[in-house]
């Protein structure tokens, strides 16, 4: 294109008869230089970039605040909130933090799908169901859970007595969460099927008075429902975590923290700031079990024993990559809900566009 504005520029000026004029040293330099300027123009011109076609290419804004997600169960996020971890750390560099609450991990997904937070924590399950139906989300790590942080209860005087008496029987729990998987599962280990239940989807703050009416026969709950339930009412626990999953409890229903994933993208330091707090809380808690017991209580609003039962029972509270070994369980998982058509389509959990894996651990 260059050449061809140079060529047609000479013949402008040979039409004019003014090339005789070039014969002139003064009048020539000026003509070479003026096309030399012009070409120069053309070409810096094309190097320029388009104002109008860059103008929705994504810019990363200065983060002002951030939003993060919680739930009742995610122990270590509840800590960083009450201690105010966070803030502390985040407040020189002008960032302010929010804090929403949600049920389940199905309801924190969407919300995080619709810009309401961009990091939270949740049950593996949860992240299942959300990749099924392509929301928006990513794996930044994962949580260890205790062998009683989620069980199968009945009421004292159920005639229920074995996982196999659930057969033709009402079962709660909240759709889409890790408690789904733990009922499959427990019905697999007896020989029964999905199918041969009824389920009933309840959050957990609406199953606590209807299984104290006794509007369905079971129920599978989280801590601390788990233990606030067995303290307010007299009950039998029919399965935990480690009747159905065994010593492989902390791969096959794993819990996740995630991160939008513009957040994955354009903020990898505060991200990797979030999971040392997160860290550190572990660390806390593991370590100070009654204080820790204290401070969910009042966050939770659940009486102090409570709290104090789960917080002994908490585990590890480790905070772990996102490696090939608990991908491996939840692919497990998003199978099984796939072979039962409880998920629409199957899903490769390894997808690298739902998970994260930092270069080094933060």
């Amino acid at each position: 294109m260059l050449t061809r504005l140079v060529n047609q520029f000479l013949a402008w000026i040979s039409q004019r008869s003014l090339f005789k004029l070039t014969k002139q040293p003064g009048i020539q330099a000026f003509a070479l230089l003026f096309v030399i300027g012009l070409s120069l123009s053309i070409a810096i011109a094309s190097c320029t970039p388009n104002n109008a076609a860059n103008s929705t290419s994504p810019q990363k804004s200065q983060l002002t605040v951030l939003k993060m997600g919680h739930q009742k169960g995610m122990s270590l996020l509840n800590i960083i909130k009450a201690q105010g971890a966070l803030e502390k750390r985040l407040q020189p560099q002008g960032i302010s933090v929010t804090w929403n609450e949600f049920s389940s991990t199905a309801p924190l997904l969407e919300g995080m799908g619709v810009g309401a937070i961009v990091f939270g924590g949740g049950g593996g399950t949860g992240s299942v169901f959300a990749q099924a139906a392509d929301k928006q989300f990513v794996r930044v790590a994962a949580s260890t859970s205790s062998p009683r942080s989620s069980a199968i209860l009945v009421l004292e005087n159920s005639p229920i007595k074995t996982l196999a008496n659930l057969k033709g029987k009402k079962v709660a729990f909240a759709k889409g969460s890790s408690s789904q998987y733990m009922i499959v599962r427990a019905l697999k280990k007896v020989g029964l099927k999905y199918s041969d239940i009824q389920p009933v989807f309840l959050t957990p703050a609406e199953a606590l008075p209807a299984f104290q009416r006794g509007d369905f026969d079971a129920w599978v709950i989280w801590d601390p429902y788990t233990a606030e339930t067995e303290r307010k009412l007299q009950t039998r626990l029919l399965a935990d975590n480690t009747t159905v999953f065994g010593d492989k409890a902390i791969v096959e229903s794993p819990g996740f923290y995630f991160a939008s994933p513009d957040f994955v993208r354009d903020y990898p330091d505060i991200l990797k700031a979030i999971l040392q707090e997160l860290e550190k809380a572990g660390i806390w808690a593991k370590n100070n079990n009654e204080d820790s017991a204290k401070l969910l209580s009042k966050l939770y609003k659940v009486d102090l024993l409570t709290m104090e039962a789960v917080e002994k029972r908490g585990g590890t509270r480790q905070v772990l990559t996102v490696d090939d070994e608990v991908l491996t369980g939840l692919q497990t998982m998003a199978d099984t809900f796939y072979d039962l058509k409880v998920i629409h389509k199957k899903i490769d959990v390894k997808d690298k566009k739902f998970n994260w894996v930092a270069d080094e651990k933060w």
